[in-house]
């Protein structure tokens, strides 16, 4: 069939907006930023804030950021979670295993004039503690990095991206931590 000509390489962008987490923290593509935002361009690396599970991280990292000093991002992906710990305040530091997804942190660190440390080092490797620790992933994964996320976490452990059929696998593995909120 005919296809309306259109231009492509810029038509793409209107599948991506601003969003409003908080009334502190809004995450943006460059061509929406507003002054204080959060600067995540699309990309090969997942978190633009648009996912229900990156949303709802970047609300908790907002809500417990009175409350913390620092941020442990493990599987940072675009970086946007300990981006955004950065922005308010935290000391944060992001983990991947894949250098791609690093390469797209650092590059949004550096858009973003946050000193933020991402590297592919393994969890097993970590010798901080951390008050809070995020981790958007599946729950598979979450289950084989359970003792290590217990063991650099120090007050609070936010994990996304399981699905409800498999929380409880997720919730046995961390015992003997206790639920707070499941969303």
């Amino acid at each position: 069939q005919e296809v309306k000509e259109e231009d492509w390489a810029e038509s793409w962008k209107e599948h991506h907006h601003r969003i409003q987490i908080t009334e502190s923290l809004a995450v943006s593509p460059p061509w929406e930023a507003e002054e204080g935002d959060l600067i995540v361009p699309p990309g090969n690396a997942f978190g633009t804030g648009e996912h229900p599970s990156t949303f709802e991280c970047l609300r908790k990292i907002a809500f417990l950021a009175e409350n913390t000093s620092s941020c442990l991002d493990v599987g940072c992906g675009s970086g946007i979670l300990a981006l955004a710990a950065a922005k308010l305040g935290l000391r944060a530091r992001g983990i991947d295993i894949d250098a791609p997804s690093v390469a797209s942190a650092k590059e949004n660190a550096l858009l973003n004039r946050l000193k933020v440390p991402f590297s592919t080092d393994d969890i097993r490797s970590i010798q901080d503690e951390f008050d809070l620790v995020v981790a958007n992933l599946f729950a598979e994964v979450l289950v084989d990095l359970a003792e290590e996320l217990l063991r650099v976490s120090s007050k609070h452990l936010v994990l996304a991206g399981i699905l409800n059929e498999k929380a409880d696998r997720v919730l046995e593995a961390l015992y003997p931590m206790k639920l707070v909120e499941r969303i």
